[in-house]
Order: C-alpha cells, then structure tokens, then sequence
C-alpha cells in the first residue's frame, strides 16, 4: 500500500477554513481508493520523521509552520505542493506588486517550490499569478475545489430554498475581504443587503441561499474563493470584482445543479492528478556539493584564466558551473563551448540582451541545484582549494548560514595566487571577524559561501534598489532575519581590486547611504561612528 503524508499548518481539527475543508476531503478520497494517508502538522516535522519518510510521498500544504531546515531537507523527497495561497512572496499579497509580480527580493522558498514534483493551483488565474512569480514550469491546475458528496448534496437541496431581493455579504474581521467596501457599495447604490457569518458550516450555507445575490470584493487575490462557488452552486447571482480565481474558469457560467454535477466529476479528476504523481516513480537526483556561479560581460581578457582557475578547483568535480552570460559581444562563448566539453557540470546560459549583474545572479540562483553557492568573478583567482576549504568549514557548522575567508587584493589580472603582486594586502571587506557591527563593512568580501536557505527566507538580491552593493544589502538583509556567519583565518583567493562595487561615483555612494539608513539598527555604535559619512550623501 503506497504511504502518503500529508503536511499542513492546521487540518479541520484544528481550524475549519476553506484550504483545511479542501485537505480533508482529498485525504478521505486517498483513504478510500486504498491509500494510507498520515497527517502531520508542519511544526511537528523534525529529523526523524524525514528520516522515517524518505520512501513515502509527501503532500505539503499550507507550510509556513513548518522551518526552513525542514524544508531543505524535504527538498531532496518525493513531494507536492498543495497551494491554497502565495508562499512564496513574504507578504502573501501578490496585489502590493505592480501586475501581480514581487521584485525579486521579496521571492522566497523559490527552491522548495522549484524541487517539488507540481505545484497544484486552485484556478487558471491563480496558475498564472504563481508562474509569472516563480516562472517554474511543474505547476498544475486543478481549476476547482473539493467538497464532499454529503455537502454538495446538502447544497443541492438548499439551492432549491426561496431567495429574498437581498445582496449576501461575507462578515469577515479580515480586512482583505473587504466587507466595508461591499457594504458601502451597497448603501451607495440603495441595495438591501445582509451580512452573513456562521461558525457553523451548514447554517452558513443555509444563510447563504436565502438571498438572490452574493458580493465579494476581495482586496487581495482569491486563488479560487470557496464560498463564491458556493453561493454560485446555491443559485446566486454574483457581484465580484477581477481578484477572484473561480470567475475566470470557464464552468463558472454554470450554476445550480449543473455545477454541483461538475464538482462531483471535479473530485474524481483531481484524485487523478494526485495519484498519477503519487504512482509515479521517484529517484532522488544527486545533487553537486556547490552551485559556483559567475556572470559577466565582454570579459575576453580574462576569462580563458578564469576558467582555467575555476575547473583546477579542488573539489570542481562535484560541483556545478553556472554561467550567465549577459550577450558579451567577443568570443565568450566559443571559448566557454571548449570548457564545456570537457565538463558536463558546466551550465552555461547566454542572454540575448545585455542586462545588469544583480539579475543575472539572482537568474544563476534559480538554476542552482546545490544547497551551497559560491560566487566566482571572472576578474578574480581562487585558491586552489578555496571551495573546499569553505565548503568542509559550513557543513561542521550547522547554525551557520555563510562562511568567508580573507582576500588578498592586487592591481593586475590574471595573477596566480601562488605568484601575485598583493604584497601581502588584504581586503578590508574580508578581513574582520563576523559581528553584526562588524557589517558595517560588506564582511564576506568577493568570496563568500552560503546556504541557499538564505534566499528560501530572505529572498533573492535587490535588482531594483541595488546596482553596486547588492550583497552587502543582501547579507544586511540575512543578518537582520538571524543569519550568522563565520569568517574562516586562512587566506581563499586573489581579488582585482575596481570592478562596480567600487567605483566611487554619487550613485553608488547614495546607493551604499540608503543601505545604511535601511539597516542602522544592526550597526550598533557604528551606526553613530559612520553617520556622518553617509549622511553627507542623502543631502537635498
């Protein structure tokens, strides 16, 4: 018998939403074609429960119980997303963002999302609103929700209720239903209506039938809205607006007893598409101990060195190359082709625009399949064992999100570290030990190593404040959600001494102010230390 789990937040012991409704009757349908379904609640999924559950399939759904050192460790299981809302956003509101779509910095869990055999999605709209976020190419949708036969059936018997000229309004204490609005729009246009509420589920249903009309307003996106299909099953007209999932499926036109058939048929359909994924096979993939990335642009000089510095690492055999090419304009690409030959664990993606360094990093992260990322400039030369040394340190270390060592800096390319011009000189970015006062220098220098759960939690670098010092927002950002790092006392690797981050100019030096302001809480006394420097930049 195939073993499923199911994962969530809460289920209908604990809570009686729309989402727990929907789990509960997917699990009574496994249980009763031969599944054997065990529920778990996110905040009790440890160790050895992921251990004990390696051979079952998983079904997470509402997850943000569950921690992020779980979900790493899941990421490597057999595994679907149920998805009732928009975890992947930290605010949850797809309806802040222009168009729906979250800048970057504010995409999390990109990678639990990305490793999961589907995610399922309640609605087209709500399928559209995921992929335009993630652009990951397994998610399904279900176009509907489930409901058990005996309240379908008890829907049907209500639909046939008398109905009073009376608009139906949703008393919600949440502010994102917008029941103020809905209740002026109706005083506005001399509507009669009614505010209706119920724990109980079936008298809801029952004070749902008996008027002609339902409103629903919703501030943010309803990925279907349970109760505007129920009060479209009950014979309702309905008064919405573009935010709701179920109006924009093409059954919604039916109403009544043709719709209640169709959600009949709906849970067969839906039960096939879980045990189609739940019956199919599943290998875990071996995964690279470190996902380097690099971008560049026009870089002919040096990257013939870079290459050959970067594939001589110790440990390069397991890792990936990931390799964004911003349209360079040489022969980049001939000369990457020749590596990539050679080794099959080189990724090479060539834009066909130029574009700014901050996206095309956060574009490597999404295609990273390890969960530890190095960067790897073009102008910079590691120590032969520089990712190993970084890589051994962090995995003896598992509070510790971000490992650095110190830099040595020089003036020309192409320098090898054993014979190089540094005179010994170190990065000042590097060379103190981690604190969060400490930050007020970008603290793991150019090359740092890092959990991906960073991003999972933090989201991925600012492509829209940020043109030079990105990192340094980003690990601000890490630090301030309680991320720790550790500075390893052994010299990595050989920085040129230039490139963006340095450049000096009013731009960037407004860019680095802003940053500063933005986090002065970690700073301690340095924040008073350093004001005067910043300040003078924000001026007018």
């Amino acid at each position: 018998m195939k073993e499923i789990v199911f994962i969530a937040d809460f289920f209908t012991e604990q809570a009686l939403g729309g989402g727990e409704l929907n789990n509960e009757e997917l699990i009574s349908i496994l249980k009763n074609n031969g599944y054997n379904v065990t529920k778990i609640q996110s905040h009790i999924v440890d160790d050895t429960f992921i251990k004990n559950n390696k051979n079952s399939f998983l079904i997470i759904s509402n997850f943000v119980n569950l921690s992020i050192d779980k979900r790493s460790k899941i990421r490597n299981l057999n595994y679907i997303i149920y998805e009732h809302d928009h975890k992947y956003l930290k605010s949850r509101d797809p309806s802040t963002y222009e168009g729906l779509k979250a800048d970057a910095s504010n995409i999390i869990n990109f990678h639990f999302y990305k490793n999961a055999r589907a995610v399922l999605c309640q609605s087209s709209f709500h399928k559209k609103i995921v992929q335009k976020n993630l652009e990951i190419d397994n998610i399904i949708n279900l176009g509907g929700n489930l409901w058990s036969i005996e309240i379908l059936e008890f829907i049907r018997h209500l639909s046939n209720n008398e109905k009073k000229d009376v608009c139906s309004i949703l008393n919600s204490p949440f502010a994102h239903k917008n029941t103020s609005l809905a209740s002026f729009l109706c005083e506005k246009k001399q509507i009669d209506y009614e505010l209706i509420a119920s724990p109980d589920y079936k008298e809801f249903l029952n004070l749902l039938s008996q008027n002609k009309k339902f409103m629903f307003l919703p501030k943010t996106p309803e990925t279907l809205s349970r109760v505007t299909v129920e009060a479209r099953m009950l014979g309702c007209s309905i008064i919405a607006n573009n935010m709701i999932g179920a109006t924009q499926e093409p059954w919604f036109e039916l109403k009544k007893d043709e719709l209640i058939d169709y959600m009949i048929l709906k849970r067969k359909e839906i039960f096939s598409i879980v045990k189609k994924l739940a019956d199919s096979s599943f290998t875990e993939k071996k995964k690279p101990l470190v996902s380097i990335i690099t971008t560049f642009y026009d870089c002919e000089d040096t990257l013939e060195f870079f290459m050959s510095n970067i594939t001589q690492q110790t440990i390069f055999d397991d890792c990936e190359l990931i390799i964004v090419d911003a349209n360079s304009q040489g022969k980049e690409q001939q000369l990457i082709d020749t590596y990539a030959k050679k080794y099959d664990n080189i990724i090479y993606i060539r834009l066909d625009e130029k574009r700014l360094p901050t996206p095309c990093l956060n574009l490597a992260i999404k295609k990273a399949n390890a969960d530890f990322i190095t960067f790897a400039f073009t102008d910079d030369t590691k120590k032969q064992n520089c990712i190993e040394i970084l890589y051994n340190e962090i995995l003896k270390q598992p509070k510790i999100s971000l490992i650095y060592g110190d830099t040595l800096l020089t003036n020309k390319k192409n320098e090898t570290f054993e014979n190089n011009s540094s005179n010994n000189t170190l990065s000042e970015h590097s060379k103190l030990s981690f604190s969060k006062e400490n930050m007020i220098k970008c603290l793991p220098g150019p090359m740092p190593l890092w959990n991906i759960n960073i991003h999972e939690q933090c989201g991925f670098f600012d492509e829209v404040n940020c043109n030079y010092a990105d990192d340094w927002e980003m690990w601000l950002r890490s630090v301030q959600s309680g991320h720790i790092f550790k500075k390893v006392d052994e010299v990595v690797g050989l920085a040129v001494q230039g490139g963006r981050s340095q450049q000096g100019d009013t731009n960037q030096r407004q860019e680095e102010a802003r940053i500063f302001y933005k986090y002065k809480n970690i700073f301690g006394s340095n924040f008073q230390k350093f004001e005067p420097y910043f300040k003078q930049f924000l001026k007018g």
